[in-house]
């Protein structure tokens, strides 16, 4: 991998939008909110039917941002299509078109990854929120920030904010992107990244993670979510040993059976 990094790289952010149509005009300003330039900001509508298209197509209008749209793919294809068609930055972010960054977010990031030549991936804290009235309140994720060689970590568990990550085009090349035959395609492509580089963070929350009633995990069975995990750590098995892999599973078995059970009771 090259080692194209400055306070002043191009960098390149995601936003794949699929249905929120109430919220992703906040999400596209605080991309344009940065207080980090150059920005090139993407936006592919992934065959949204709640209006999101019509209100992407009249902001688009004002060239801020480049719009591009598709019937439904999934997340993974869109991610991919966008980075692969589309991007033009030697780093890339990525937002959730229902979240939020904090103004300063690209500008901290991209100072730490000056700061540290021999990585390719940076990630931040981020904060739960449901009004944009009270966005400092909520819980703040994850709680310990891991930095270097994090293999082992990120393997028992994704603690990683999808929407915190930045991460070199160099990278995401060498490893050949999303997985699109994966549904939990963040946390793989986490794993994949630990496994060729160290990773650096910021301890502050620079993503308002929004919290409402389609949110991908709450609309998701705990089962299903559990053979996704189940993928993922196959996948992957032997970038760990093989007491890493068992843990793990029991671990994910625990959470997701065992530990969801006794709070729902």
């Amino acid at each position: 991998m090259g080692h194209l990094r400055s306070v002043s790289s191009l960098v390149t952010a995601v936003i794949p939008s699929f249905n929120h149509r109430d919220y992703i005009t906040r999400s596209i300003e605080s991309v344009l909110a940065q207080d980090y330039s150059p920005v090139q900001l993407v936006v592919i509508d992934d065959g949204s039917t709640d209006g999101s298209a019509d209100l992407l197509r009249n902001l688009a209008k004002g060239g801020s941002f480049e719009l591009f749209e598709q019937e439904n793919q999934g997340v993974c294809r869109t991610l991919n299509r966008a980075i692969r068609e589309h991007a033009r930055g030697d780093w890339i972010a990525l937002l959730g078109s229902d979240d939020l960054w904090r103004p300063d977010k690209l500008r901290l990031q991209m100072a730490e990854i000056a700061k540290n030549p021999h990585s390719h991936f940076c990630f931040s804290q981020a904060r739960t929120f449901s009004d944009e009235a009270q966005l400092d309140g909520g819980r703040i994720f994850p709680h310990h920030v891991r930095r270097g060689s994090v293999l082992n970590q990120v393997f028992l568990r994704q603690h990683v904010p999808a929407g915190t990550m930045l991460f070199s085009r160099d990278l995401y090349d060498e490893l050949g992107g999303f997985d699109e035959s994966l549904r939990e395609e963040d946390w793989d492509f986490v794993i994949r990244s630990a496994a060729a580089t160290k990773f650096c963070a910021i301890a502050e929350p620079l993503l308002y993670y929004r919290s409402h009633a389609t949110n991908t995990m709450k609309t998701s069975k705990r089962s299903r979510i559990f053979q996704q995990k189940m993928q993922i750590l196959s996948k992957n098995r032997n970038l760990v040993s093989p007491l890493r892999r068992l843990t793990a599973i029991a671990l994910h078995f625990v959470h997701d059976f065992v530990w969801s059970r006794l709070v729902r009771s």
